[in-house]
């Protein structure tokens, strides 16, 4: 494991964690020797996370949510802008520009307020924050960009199910409806560039790695780049959207696409 996540992960004794958290899959996936992406990990107290919520009345920051920035400003400066910030749990890259793509560190404050409200916001209960990541921004060559996704490059990126280390099936990260939301310009020519995989014996491969390592049942997003592929993402199989024609899904959830990856 990194002495970047080593650090880092000793903090959570005592405090559960969810299996989708970045916190409990990506140790286990660099100890594998997986390609990832660089990233540090900096937990976020209660009494930051309350404290944030002051901005929201119009209040000053205090103590807790300062300490905080205070590292994860020194993560981002150590991976490097632009970086790709995200927590635990979510991205929010549908407002890319303004919650995952830090491009500027005076603005992280504006960028962990948004994924706060992002993840106060998604679901009845809410997405825990008590992890936050600082990512490298891999490099990668867009096939279209959303600008109603606040200019979001899509890239070529397949999402497979697992269970332990077997693929049960193999997608294209995104569906035409969501190149169609998101504003892409030619979306079905867009798509089929997208499904286009001349490398699936590799990204199966690491998909089914990756659930080795991890063990159970999962969906694994692996993005390609300039450097190769690489696993981004991972969260629960029954948690993860599922392309609906899929046999596979047939009689499971479905739950709308995650915002995660990255």
């Amino acid at each position: 494991m990194d002495a970047e996540l080593k650090n880092t992960a000793s903090e959570a004794n005592g405090r559960r964690i969810d299996p989708t958290c970045m916190s409990h899959w990506l140790p286990r996936l660099q100890a594998a020797g997986l390609p990832v992406p660089r990233t540090i990990l900096v937990p976020m107290s209660r009494e930051a996370y309350r404290d944030v919520f002051n901005l929201f009345d119009g209040k000053a920051l205090e103590g807790p949510a300062n300490e905080f920035l205070r590292k994860l400003a020194a993560a981002a400066a150590e991976i490097g802008f632009p970086a790709f910030l995200r927590t635990g749990m979510t991205s929010g890259k549908h407002s890319w520009a303004r919650t995952c793509y830090l491009t500027d560190p005076a603005r992280l404050l504006s960028h962990v307020a948004s994924l706060v409200e992002f993840s106060e916001c998604v679901s009845f209960v809410g997405l825990p924050c008590d992890w936050w990541a600082v990512r490298e921004l891999l490099p990668t060559t867009p096939l279209a960009v959303c600008p109603r996704y606040e200019g979001m490059p899509v890239c070529r990126e397949f999402r497979c199910f697992v269970a332990g280390g077997e693929v049960r099936c193999m997608h294209p990260y995104w569906p035409l409806e969501a190149l169609e939301r998101g504003g892409v310009a030619d979306p079905e020519q867009v798509a089929a560039q997208l499904a286009s995989c001349p490398d699936e014996h590799e990204v199966r491969a690491l998909a089914a790695r990756a659930g080795a390592a991890v063990g159970g049942a999962w969906s694994v997003d692996v993005l390609e780049t300039r450097r190769g592929w690489f696993v981004t993402d991972m969260a629960e199989a029954q948690k993860s959207w599922h392309w609906p024609d899929c046999s596979v899904a047939a009689g499971g959830p479905r739950a709308a696409p995650k915002a995660s990856v990255g």
